[in-house]
């Protein structure tokens, strides 16, 4: 549970890392990270069935591998546009 509430709050500042470059990409963002926060209040509060689990537990897959790509677009996406230019 630990590295699942680390994981959604670097993913919950992910949008704003990408706010001045790729605003289209961090508004895409933002409903998979309300779903997380829903994933982790439900979780916390009810009973979920093995459905729900696997349905929100997908998304927050998915929008662990999103933030990993946007960190990665964030720290090397300059250097590899400035290696173009070149």
């Amino acid at each position: 549970m630990d590295v699942f509430l680390v994981y959604l709050l670097v993913a919950s500042a992910t949008p704003l890392f990408l706010w001045q470059d790729r605003k289209k990409l961090a508004i895409l963002q933002i409903p998979f990270i309300l779903c997380m926060w829903l994933y982790v209040i439900l979780y916390l509060s009810f009973d979920l069935s093995m459905l729900t689990h696997i349905i929100l537990g997908s998304i927050f897959v998915a929008n662990v591998i999103f933030a990993h790509v946007a960190a990665f677009m964030i720290f090397t996406g300059h250097a590899f546009n400035k290696a173009k230019k070149i």
